[in-house]
């Protein structure tokens, strides 16, 4: 009787733990990121890019605390979209820089959150006319 008692429990808990997954899929909807603000042609990207990055450099000036790195993380979906949108070699240099940025803010990793925005304004610096 204890024997199968067990079995039972052991049975009912396996097979909570394995639908889990199932029921975790159908709950609530991801939460969805930023929207990136997109250029309609290219003047406008850099336009964009200009104002970003402005917005960037300020952040990075001041004492970048939690809520600074969060801006931060808002800020890379439209740098990331920009640059792409510029294409070339050196845009996804910068893309990949950005995106590493992005990565960072994403774990509050202060330091590499500035060194990466750092790298990346003065690149970009060199590619916008």
């Amino acid at each position: 009787m204890i024997k199968q008692s067990f079995a039972i429990l052991a049975l009912a808990a396996f097979g909570t733990l394995g639908s889990l997954p199932v029921h975790a899929e159908d709950s609530a909807p991801r939460v969805n990121h930023y929207e990136a603000k997109k250029g309609e042609s290219k003047d406008e990207t850099i336009a964009i890019l200009r104002e970003t990055n402005a917005k960037l450099k300020e952040l990075l000036d001041g004492e970048m605390g939690e809520y600074d790195i969060h801006d931060v993380h808002s800020l890379c979906y439209t740098l990331e979209d920009a640059l792409l949108a510029l294409g070339g070699d050196e845009a996804k240099r910068l893309h990949k820089i950005v995106t590493d940025m992005h990565f960072s803010s994403e774990g509050q990793d202060r330091d590499a959150v500035i060194d990466y925005g750092r790298a990346y304004l003065s690149g970009i610096e060199k590619l916008l006319p």
